[in-house]
């Protein structure tokens, strides 16, 4: 069957004839989820720059009015704003919007919010520009660990690992600025942010922690919500041990630190988020996170082969080889994996 090749000049038109009505009558007209899928399917970078930026504008206008499911809009608006250059999407947008949406309670306001975030991660200047906020990357780590929408959590670490792959000093990015084009190398703004700003870097220990919590855990529900960013943090170390891992394995704060490690003393080595994770995080009597810890130590290891052991020392590695179950070597008690 022939597929049918939608004229989009009209199509665009449509769109936003509709949501001309739809803002002029927001208690009678609903929204043609149809016809925006249809827009959503056909917008991209190939877009005249002028119509995505008409939708854009008109779309946004319209969700501050909009009475209903903004779902079938704010999807049209993500892929509206993955097809325009994060360079002109950050002169008409601020971080303290980002970050109203952030904390917005209606989850498809927060993924539109998180595409904007997303879409910063094409380049180290997006990375920077996140960087630049302390309250904003405090809000995007927030939201990731806390939230209690999985499509959020999700796309909240997507954004946050796109932006520290950008921003490493390791990594070169193709970039086209107007006319000129180039590689761009990270300039590590991010990683500074979140690994040496004291109350950023507390937010990876505080949300996940069952001595010191953000969550209620004298609670049944904040006790699961604690695991589950616990399971979250997981992915993210794992994530990140793929582009830096000597930062994850290095203490950054250790008077941050010390206050979530069990019986250490202010004259031990913290080893980092990595050594919180393995050793001090989670509830050594909860079978099921122990499951997914083995799990962690099992990726830590595949990353480890990765990149053939540059930067892991052989305890180090004995330990999480122990740990993802490989072999007996390596020290295991109630307190967890010792590394």
């Amino acid at each position: 069957m022939d597929q049918i090749v939608e004229d989009r000049s009209a199509l665009f038109r449509d769109v936003l004839t509709h949501l001309e009505n739809v803002t002029a009558n927001p208690s009678t007209t609903t929204l043609d989820e149809e016809l925006l899928r249809r827009a959503s399917r056909n917008a991209d970078s190939h877009t005249s720059r002028s119509i995505l930026w008409q939708i854009l504008t008109q779309g946004e206008s319209t969700l501050q009015i909009l009475q209903q499911d903004p779902r079938p809009l704010t999807r049209l608006l993500e892929q509206v704003v993955l097809s325009l250059p994060f360079n002109e999407l950050k002169e008409t947008i601020t971080s303290d919007k980002l970050e109203e949406g952030l904390r917005s309670p209606v989850v498809p306001v927060q993924l539109l919010i998180l595409a904007y975030l997303l879409k910063a991660a094409d380049s180290p200047s997006g990375a920077a520009f996140v960087a630049c906020s302390p309250s904003l990357t405090s809000s995007l780590i927030t939201t990731w660990l806390s939230s209690e929408s999985t499509e959020v959590a999700d796309k909240s670490l997507d954004a946050l690992a796109a932006l520290l792959a950008v921003d490493s000093p390791s990594t070169s990015t193709f970039v086209v600025a107007q006319a000129a084009s180039g590689e761009a190398r990270g300039q590590g703004l991010l990683w500074r942010r979140i690994f040496s700003d004291a109350q950023v870097y507390a937010l990876l220990f505080e949300w996940t922690s069952l001595m010191n919590s953000k969550h209620n855990v004298s609670t049944k529900k904040g006790l699961q919500q604690a695991t589950i960013s616990q399971g979250r943090l997981f992915d993210c170390i794992a994530r990140l041990a793929q582009i830096d891992w000597s930062q994850i394995t290095t203490s950054s704060l250790p008077d941050v630190e010390r206050q979530f490690m069990r019986g250490n003393t202010t004259t031990q080595p913290f080893g980092g988020i990595l050594r919180y994770a393995a050793t001090d995080m989670i509830d050594p009597r909860d079978y099921l996170m122990e499951v997914l810890r083995q799990d962690f130590f099992a990726k830590l290891l595949g990353v480890a082969e990765e990149i053939n052991g540059r930067g892991v020392n052989s305890r180090m590695l004995q330990a999480i080889q122990a740990g993802a179950g490989a072999h007996s070597d390596g020290e295991v008690n109630g307190n967890g994996l010792h590394l």
